[in-house]
């Protein structure tokens, strides 16, 4: 049993660089694709996948990013650059008072520093009031760092910002 797993991760993993090597478009490139049919800026997008996969019998670069409150998924075939399957989903950053979610926060705090949700561990996350003004304290910890953020609930804007490492 142990022998056949082996040989079908194997298999896998010979087909997915066999994948990367028969691809004319590269990974970059696909993004590039991405982000002129989302019609958006680089600076403004942030990805949360991009690599290389089967799809139908072809090696697409299967490509997830946000910008906004809008989550973007997009297949680009590797070989052509046609973009074979596009998808778009709003998701709720702003609750009914017309602030920011504490979602929206922890993504607003995690961009800043290229993370992703499941890479960290939050230690504080929460609505405060500072100087008059209702701010989320958002704090996590990954790979031994500390990091602090204050955000304006009412824009999503980064009040304060500090990075440590943790004693």
């Amino acid at each position: 049993m142990k022998k056949i797993f082996a040989m079908m991760l194997a298999a896998l993993m010979i087909l997915n660089i066999g994948a990367c090597a028969l691809a004319d478009v590269t990974l970059d490139e696909a993004k590039k694709i991405a982000l002129d049919k989302a019609g958006v800026a680089a600076e403004d997008a942030i990805f949360t996948k991009a690599h290389f996969d089967h799809e139908d019998g072809r090696v697409v670069v299967d490509i997830e990013f946000y910008v906004g409150s809008t989550e973007y998924e997009m297949d680009v075939d590797a070989s052509t650059g046609e973009i074979t399957e596009f998808e778009t989903e709003e998701h709720a950053l702003v609750d009914a008072n017309g602030s920011i979610t504490l979602d929206a926060a922890k993504q607003i705090a995690l961009a800043k520093v290229g993370m992703k949700e499941e890479d960290v561990k939050f230690t504080k996350q929460h609505l405060d009031k500072d100087d008059g003004r209702t701010v989320y304290e958002i704090e996590f910890v990954v790979n031994g760092m500390e990091y602090e953020f204050d955000i304006d609930a009412a824009t999503g804007a980064i009040l304060e910002f500090d990075a440590d490492l943790k004693d």
